[in-house]
Order: C-alpha cells, then sequence, then structure tokens
C-alpha cells in the first residue's frame, strides 16, 4: 500500500493565540475520497463543513498536530539563528517524526510512505527543507520531501492536514476566550473584534500570558502608543 503525507499550518499571521501545524497521512483511496466529499483548502470552507470533515479525516488516517504557544513565536523572531520560517520548519520536522512512529507501529514501513508534501513558506525552498531534514534519522530523512507554494489548494492530502490545524486553532482561541471571559475574536489584526478587545483590555490580556505575540508589529505599535499616552499627562 502507498501512503502520501502534506503538512499545513494555521495561524501564522494572528496577533493573539497559537500558530498550529498538522500533518496527515492518505492512502490513493482516501485521497480519492476526500476529493469527493469536499476536502480542500481549509480557508475555503465554512467552519461547520471544516468541523465535519476534521472529524472524518481523525478517523481515516493517522495524523499529528502540534501547537506553537505565543511565546514559541516570540523567542524564534528573537533568536538570532531562528525565525517564524525556521519554526515551521522545525515543527514539521517534528510532525514527520509523530506520525512515521504512527506507522511503524502499526507495521507500515516507512519506504511505502512515497512522498511528504509540505505548503513552502519561504522563499529559499532548498534553506527551508534543509531545516526540516536537520537531525532527522537516516530512515525517515530517506521519505521523499516536497514542499510548493499553495500546496493546500493543490495536494488534497495537505488540504487535509489545512482542515486539521485550523479547526485546532480555531478550539483554541475558543478556549481561551472561555478562560479569559474576553471577546478576543480571531486574533488576527483585521479582525474588528480582536482590533477592539486589544484596545479595551490590552494589559489584561497581557498579563493573562501566553496569549499575544509581543513581537508582533501590531502590538508593538499598541505598546508605543500607550506609552505615548502615559507621557503626555506629564
Amino acid at each position: 500500500m502507498k501512503y502520501f503525507a502534506g503538512i499545513d499550518e494555521a495561524g501564522r499571521g494572528p496577533v493573539l493565540g497559537p500558530m498550529v501545524m498538522a500533518i496527515v497521512v492518505c492512502t490513493p483511496a482516501d485521497k480519492q475520497f476526500f476529493n469527493k466529499i469536499g476536502v480542500k483548502d481549509s480557508k475555503l470552507l465554512t467552519e461547520a463543513k471544516r468541523t465535519k470533515l476534521a472529524r472524518i479525516i481523525k478517523s481515516r488516517c493517522a495524523h499529528a498536530i502540534i501547537k506553537a504557544t505565543p511565546q514559541d513565536i516570540d523567542a524564534a523572531l528573537r533568536s538570532e539563528s531562528s525565525s517564524l520560517n525556521f519554526l515551521e520548519a522545525d515543527i514539521s520536522r517534528k510532525l514527520i517524526n509523530k506520525v512515521t512512529k504512527k506507522l511503524t507501529a502499526q507495521n507500515i514501513p516507512l519506504k511505502n510512505l512515497q512522498q511528504i508534501i509540505l505548503d513552502l513558506p519561504a522563499k529559499n525552498k532548498d534553506e527551508y527543507l534543509n531545516r526540516v531534514k536537520k537531525h532527522m534519522s537516516k530512515e525517515v530523512k530517506n521519505i521523499p520531501l516536497k514542499a510548493e507554494f499553495k500546496a493546500d489548494l493543490n495536494y488534497v492530502e495537505v488540504s487535509a492536514a489545512s482542515i486539521l490545524a485550523k479547526t485546532t486553532r480555531d478550539a483554541s482561541m475558543k478556549t481561551l476566550s472561555k478562560k479569559t471571559g474576553l471577546k478576543l475574536g480571531s486574533g488576527y489584526p483585521a479582525d474588528p473584534n480582536t482590533q477592539k478587545i486589544l484596545q479595551t483590555n490590552f494589559k489584561e490580556i497581557k498579563n493573562e500570558g501566553n496569549i499575544m505575540r509581543t513581537e508582533w508589529k501590531t502590538i508593538k505599535n499598541i505598546i508605543e502608543e500607550k506609552a505615548q499616552t502615559t507621557l503626555s499627562k506629564f
């Protein structure tokens, strides 16, 4: 039996909440079935459709999901040896290691995994793939890797991963809103709910910890504005 895997992320751009990455392993039959039931890039689906499809994908395919917290993201942006792209590459490697262990536990030879396709976030594809392969075992490193822009639109296994990543991130944002008692919205800078809550409850969100990405320009601008407002009172 041949297998194909796809990796994608959700939540790369928000100022609040985690970035979530997922990997899904499919057989040709899975891919055919997913195309039939409407698995596609998560951004093209309604929340209800994503939720329904996520349940089907999880029940049918080997998969793994990893969250990068705002602290993880801030640390990558502050590091001289890392970046957001490198953080994605490192998480991709962890996802591959997780899912290959699952396949091995199911007595599926790793040579049967024909290809792992990654949605490419970086311009330098070779550099990105080399980072993904860093510290991989020889057996895992031998699995062909492919990275493409808009892979979530062109490969159903990547689309399936995008759905798991998106539904997991959305659930995380709802949990954070419930925990804080604040309407955080989607966490994206363009979201009116997120914009409003950052203006009215900025200090509360910041003090809560691990919700806000402090290295984001949007957050830095708000901090600067509030500092100037405070100074103007003297």
